[in-house]
């Protein structure tokens, strides 16, 4: 098993898989992958709770480094107001042959953060349209 770093990842975002652009100023990102449990627990369960698989779900969140330029051409990407499904690519590395996560999402918060000692910080949290594609 080869151990991955994150120097080499990317993202990539867009409104279909043909149109995106790169994110320059990712510092990190997170994708979390849920699924729901339905209880079926009833008198004949013998004292345990049993479940039932539930429904799936994804969200994660960005960090950038908050740069003008970016900021001004990719301004859907940081605003929690637009409506629209944002595609979104997670590359692990940009190496051939790495594993990348493919979905649309809806972005439902955005972050700020200044420091005195750091760069300006952008931090996007969204969720999911549906089950993504993980390659």
């Amino acid at each position: 098993m080869a151990n991955l770093t994150g120097e080499q990842g990317a993202v990539y975002f867009g409104t279909d898989s043909a149109g995106e652009t790169s994110v320059a100023s990712v510092r990190s990102w997170t994708l979390d992958h849920t699924k729901d449990t339905v209880e079926n627990t009833s008198f004949s369960s013998g004292g345990a709770r049993t479940y039932l698989n539930g429904l799936h779900q994804f969200s994660g969140s960005l960090e950038c480094v908050f740069d003008t330029t970016e900021f001004s051409s990719h301004r859907n990407l940081f605003d929690p107001s637009y409506d629209d499904d944002v595609f979104i690519e997670l590359w692990t590395s940009t190496d051939a042959g790495n594993e990348k996560y493919t979905g649309k999402v809806l972005i439902t918060s955005v972050s700020r953060t200044a420091s005195y000692d750091d760069l300006i910080t952008l931090r996007l949290h969204s969720k999911a349209q549906a089950l993504w594609d993980m390659k």
